[in-house]
């Protein structure tokens, strides 16, 4: 089951990835043209004022016995008004494009630690069942077989005693 789950993580982290990516050089070419169109001054300006820092808040759940990141949810800071900055409409594409970005970088961020998590699961699953196939089966194996010819000897002797005391009684 864990392997299915890591199959479709992987799967996921894929599809996240390659929709940041997508968008991201989104972004750097909107924030390309908006540094041609508008200057570099005015791209500055426009970067440094802003109402706060983005948050990202993570939602975990339990897989299978791992704790993985299940949601995450991005906190834009408000938009602000960058008319009174002398921002053109390219600067506010610029901005809303590496928003979407940021958005879809949490998401794949997200996706490939799910998946490097069940990863690492799969990774120690595999190595107890090493130890287990190599190590204690073979162990308790032995043990058992020891354990079985002891008994057989056992009941060798009890049955021995057994005929030598029907001997003596028939004599």
């Amino acid at each position: 089951m864990l392997l299915r789950r890591r199959l479709e993580l992987e799967r996921e982290a894929e599809k996240e990835r390659s929709e940041w990516l997508r968008l991201a050089d989104t972004a750097a070419a909107l924030g390309q043209r908006a540094l041609v169109l508008s200057g570099a001054r005015r791209l500055r300006l426009t970067t440094f004022y802003r109402h706060g820092p983005a948050e990202v808040v993570v939602t975990s759940r339990n897989v299978l016995g791992v704790v993985v990141p299940d949601r995450v949810d991005l906190r834009l800071p408000e938009p602000v008004g960058l008319a009174p900055l002398g921002a053109t409409m390219p600067l506010a594409l610029a901005a809303d494009a590496h928003g979407r970005a940021l958005a879809a970088g949490a998401a794949c961020a997200r996706a490939e630690q799910a998946l490097r998590l069940v990863d690492a699961e799969l990774a120690r699953t595999a190595r107890r069942l090493r130890a287990l196939e190599k190590r204690w089966i073979p162990l308790h194996e032995k043990a058992l077989a020891r354990l079985e010819l002891s008994l057989e000897e056992a009941e060798r002797e009890d049955a021995a005693r057994r005929r030598r005391g029907r001997d003596r009684r028939a004599r």
